[in-house]
C-alpha cells in the first residue's frame, strides 16, 4: 500500500529528484567558475584573501549581503554579455524602466549599448529608412 511518504506513491518524486541532482550538479559547475574567475580577477592566490573584505571593518552579514548582490548583478551582466544581440528587447525594456524610473545615466549608457548592437535583424531594412517607405516630408 502506497503512503503520502512513500516516493513510489507520487511518480514526480523520482523527476524531483532527477531534477534536484541536476541542480546541484550545476551549483557545482557554477562554484568552479566562480572560484576560477576569484583567482583570475585577483591576480595570485595570495591575494584572495583581500575577498573577505576583513579590513572594511563590517559585519559579516553586510558583506554576504553585498557579495551577494554583486555576484548575481555579474552573473546576470555575463549572461548579456555573451549573447546582447539575444537579449536585445530586454534590453530596451530596462533602459525604457531607467529613463523612465528618472535613472537618466544608467539608461544612457544602457541606450549605447543598445547602439552597439546594430540594426534589428527582425526588422525589414525598410522599416527604419523613412524613404524607403515613402514618407519624404
Amino acid at each position: 500500500m502506497n503512503t503520502p511518504t512513500d516516493p513510489t506513491a507520487d511518480p514526480r518524486a523520482g523527476h524531483d529528484q532527477a531534477l534536484a541532482e541536476r541542480a546541484a550538479d550545476s551549483g557545482q559547475w557554477l562554484a568552479g567558475l566562480i572560484a576560477t574567475a576569484m583567482l583570475d580577477t585577483a591576480g595570485r592566490p595570495a591575494k584572495l584573501p583581500e575577498y573577505l573584505f576583513a579590513d572594511l571593518g563590517l559585519p559579516a552579514d553586510v558583506i554576504d549581503r553585498i557579495w551577494q548582490r554583486a555576484l548575481a548583478v555579474g552573473y546576470r551582466a555575463g549572461q548579456l554579455a555573451a549573447r546582447p544581440r539575444l537579449h536585445r528587447d530586454t534590453l530596451a525594456r530596462l533602459q525604457t524602466d531607467l529613463a523612465t524610473a528618472g535613472y537618466h545615466a544608467m539608461a544612457r549608457h544602457t541606450a549605447r549599448t543598445l547602439n552597439t548592437l546594430g540594426p534589428d535583424p527582425r526588422q525589414h531594412p525598410a522599416d527604419a529608412d523613412p524613404h524607403a517607405r515613402g514618407d519624404h516630408g
